[in-house]
């Protein structure tokens, strides 16, 4: 009889190769694994999920806030001392501190088994593209994924749901064709780059930028109080870093700051990834209860401030701005809170950050203004028959 020999090929795991061997038991085992990780990440994602909506709930009960990241941030970059730029500056400030230290910590084997951050590195072209029709889109829409979402459903608005609705659609659409087609995908190696030593020099940086961010919190902190703001104020500074903080850790324990995860979730393919789900879940879930509470049974908020008024009409920018959000969310697997964490944690974090930026002023300087319909001529006429009253 002729003898037979079989040859399996060992992975790393402790599962044999796949594309060698294609056993019960390695079918069994890998699927034991894959259930077992998604179990994993679902936890992570509702715990991060809550610790969203905490954030943006307290932000509401005790200032009357919408926590919108975009709104923050285009605040940021445009330095508009009106829309309470040193409180968004502190809950900035707030947000990349701990996560830093996460991502610094990830190294020591502490969240051994759970990736909060994306390993690899992302098509440069697709996170500039995807970067610059997220900075239209949100600013267009005024919202992105937690004004709309998280922020917007649980107060019940109609532009909010249909904002979401839309995102979320055009970035499935455009991912899972991207994803089929291949083009700019993350990848999970440094040949784009070329350079072994990038990763361990960007993580370095983040504990610089933990450093310049304690800095930055600092100088706010002490210029408000030398110049004798209102203890009101200087609390709100102190509350706001806080809450910046929670909000920072709820998005890197949920996996929303890994582009490959979101990217997974929002391709439908057979690596179809569904545990961020989890986090509009639960973020969605506990703010529909709070946000409802807070609003219908407090008259202001607890601390500083009014609550926002609901706007339930329709307009273009609110369409149009969702769909174009949509399309690069699902490019580039960044909206702009993720994005902004990511700053020295992806190597081309840099490059995500100015092209949001750019996409922001081009929304504000060239687009809103082609969709915000001019004057109507009756409305001219009252304003001329008032001034000539009062003439």
């Amino acid at each position: 009889e002729r003898g037979m020999s079989f040859f399996f090929f060992q992975a790393e795991d402790g599962i044999r190769d796949p594309l060698w061997s294609r056993g019960l038991g390695d079918v069994y085992k890998r699927q034991m694994l894959n259930t077992t990780t998604l179990y994993s990440d679902a936890l992570w994602a509702l715990l991060g999920g809550a610790f969203i909506a905490a954030s943006s709930s307290l932000n509401l009960f005790l200032n009357g806030r919408i926590t919108g990241m975009s709104s923050i941030f285009y605040t940021l970059i445009t330095w508009n001392t009106k829309e309470g730029l040193f409180w968004k500056i502190l809950f900035i400030c707030g947000m990349l501190t701990p996560v830093y230290v996460l991502f610094s910590m990830s190294n020591d084997g502490i969240f051994e088994g759970k990736p909060l951050f994306y390993p690899g590195y992302h098509n440069v072209y697709g996170l500039i593209l995807g970067a610059l029709l997220v900075g239209i889109g949100t600013k267009v829409g005024n919202g992105c994924t937690s004004g709309h979402a998280v922020c917007g459903i649980p107060r019940l608005s109609k532009r909010s749901i249909v904002a979401t609705t839309l995102f979320l659609t055009f970035g499935i659409a455009i991912a899972t064709l991207f994803e089929y087609i291949q083009l700019w995908r993350p990848k999970h190696d440094i040949t784009d780059w070329g350079n072994v030593y990038i990763e361990q020099i960007f993580k370095n940086s983040s504990l610089i930028m933990v450093g310049l961010t304690m800095l930055a919190g600092f100088i706010i902190f002490t210029y408000n109080w030398v110049n004798k703001t209102s203890y009101k104020d200087v609390i709100d500074l102190v509350v706001s870093f806080g809450l910046g903080a929670l909000f920072g850790i709820g998005l890197a324990i949920s996996g929303m700051c890994n582009p490959h995860k979101i990217i997974n979730f929002l391709a439908l393919d057979k690596d179809w990834d569904p545990s961020l789900i989890f986090v509009m879940a639960s973020a969605l879930g506990i703010n529909l209860i709070t946000f409802q509470l807070i609003l219908r049974n407090m008259e202001k908020p607890f601390f500083l401030g009014k609550f926002p008024e609901i706007k339930q009409e329709f307009d273009v920018p609110v369409i149009v701005g969702p769909i174009i959000f949509g399309i690069g969310w699902g490019i580039s697997g960044l909206c702009p809170g993720p994005g902004m964490l990511n700053l020295f944690i992806l190597p081309q974090g840099f490059a995500f950050i100015i092209s949001l930026a750019l996409g922001n002023v081009i929304a504000s300087k060239i687009i809103i203004p082609m969709l915000t319909p001019p004057a109507k001529e009756q409305d001219q006429g009252k304003i001329l028959n008032l001034s000539l009253i009062h003439i």
